[in-house]
């Protein structure tokens, strides 16, 4: 069965069919003219000269002015090159309305609109709605059509009149290198007190992170790369380190804050527990201060963060079990607060493990974890835990630090990433004077804040 034209291509094989006649029509005339003498045939091959030439200049104007010529050529080449695209995608998807007339039926796709970034690395793409499209549409992945291109979240307009598709190019190399500690400063100075950065063009503030991966995937690097970012911080960030396998999340914790690192089951439930009472303790504070501005958080009022850096969680989840039910719902409860909580106060839980099923971890906490990384080439049900089923992971080889995230209004679809390659010692780094500090003091179990 022959596939349906569209509107467009009718017009153009229309104009195509006009300039062939129109030329022949003329050089018929022209020669005519010339064996015979004719004036009059002469004029009738200007006339069809100009009639082949009338739609060609009509086309081209209407290129330019579609296409956004005025911009320059390289972008309307894109743009021309993305909407041709999407067009035949939409065609394909069957997304269109069929219209005949003389019975010549043709498919009348839905308005395309799109925009560039000045640098071409990004852009955005709105697409007509309609009550008879809006389902298609919802679950419309254009990725493919668009080349290099990579679709990070989709959403309707206000006025659910238009899909908006905002995309960026995953072609490009996001890594950040510093070969020295100095440049690393020099580059975390620019964003932020509450902000951090994890690779060329993207920072984030600060939530509640999960970060999945196998070994070697990157997982401690990326971990060191936020926690130097801290320590450099002009607001005091207080860190917290659990690591039952006592490896290299507990060693980075006695250089950074002893008195607030755990490597065993027991001193991990007293760990938490400090956490938990510390952000009442803030809760309270922020209850006073609300009376100043009542939608604020922690942020409004300069208070320091608090970060519980988790490491190996399904370990700790699997001597979990073993405990009677008492312990497992304490502690479960300490985590689940810290969740639903600790956003407003300021305290953030970070769970790093290889693998987030729901054998390794709660589905009510992991769903509660805002910004989620997966780091290296994982497993397909791994993408699935972490970010839901049906969702499309962008096709390339991970490095170690290569991934993809997702993060509330940034990149709701999961989005590449790559932190940054730490080209110098990250221990003498993390000795640096900075602003991190433990979450303790040395002569108060729960001392104030500096």
């Amino acid at each position: 069965m022959e596939k349906i034209k569209t509107d467009r291509r009718l017009k153009g094989e229309f104009v195509c069919m006009w300039f062939v006649l129109s030329l022949i029509s003329g050089v018929v005339f022209c020669h005519a003219g010339n064996i015979s003498g004719s004036d009059m045939l002469k004029i009738a091959a200007l006339i069809c000269g100009i009639l082949c030439a009338a739609p060609l200049v009509y086309s081209a104007l209407k290129w330019a002015v579609c296409n956004h010529l005025e911009r320059g050529v390289k972008y309307a080449w894109k743009y021309y090159k993305l909407v041709s695209g999407l067009r035949k995608h939409l065609l394909n998807a069957e997304i269109y309305t069929t219209k005949k007339l003389c019975d010549v039926k043709w498919a009348e796709i839905p308005w395309i609109v799109a925009d560039f970034a000045p640098d071409f690395k990004s852009g955005t793409i709105y697409i007509e709605n309609s009550i008879q499209f809006n389902e298609k549409l919802s679950r419309l992945d254009i990725s493919p059509s668009l080349g290099r291109y990579v679709v990070e979240q989709v959403y309707l307009t206000d006025d659910k009149n238009h899909y908006r598709f905002d995309f960026y190019d995953a072609s490009l190399e996001r890594r950040l290198v510093f070969d020295s500690f100095e440049s690393f400063k020099a580059y975390s100075d620019l964003h932020g007190k509450y902000e951090l950065f994890i690779d060329s063009y993207t920072s984030l503030t600060l939530t509640h992170l999960l970060i999945a991966g196998q070994t070697g995937s990157g997982k401690s690097y990326a971990l060191y790369c936020c926690i130097i970012q801290m320590r450099l911080k002009s607001v005091t960030y207080y860190l917290y380190f659990a690591d039952p396998k006592a490896s290299g999340v507990a060693l980075i914790g006695e250089r950074v804050s002893p008195e607030t690192t755990a490597d065993d089951f027991d001193g991990i439930v007293t760990l938490l527990e400090t956490f938990h009472s510390k952000m009442q303790e803030r809760q309270r504070e922020i209850k006073e201060l609300l009376a100043k501005k009542i939608d604020g958080d922690y942020r409004d009022f300069g208070l320091s963060p608090h970060i519980l850096i988790f490491d190996e969680f399904a370990d700790f989840s699997l001597l979990l079990q073993s405990k009677d039910k008492k312990i497992r719902d304490h502690v479960n409860s300490l985590i689940s607060s810290i969740v639903l909580k600790g956003r407003q106060a300021g305290f953030f839980l970070w769970i790093v493990m290889q693998q987030a099923g729901s054998n390794n971890i709660p589905t009510f906490i992991r769903d509660n974890l805002p910004w989620k990384v997966v780091l290296g080439n994982a497993e397909d049900q791994t993408y699935v835990t972490a970010f839901g089923a049906g969702v499309d992971i962008p096709l390339r080889k991970m490095e170690a630090g290569d991934g993809v995230f997702t993060y509330p209004a940034v990149a709701n679809k999961p989005r590449l990433c790559e932190f940054p390659t730490l080209a110098f010692d990250v221990l003498d780094a993390l000795e640096v004077e900075g602003h991190a500090e433990s979450g303790l003091s040395t002569t108060e179990y729960y001392g104030s804040e500096e």
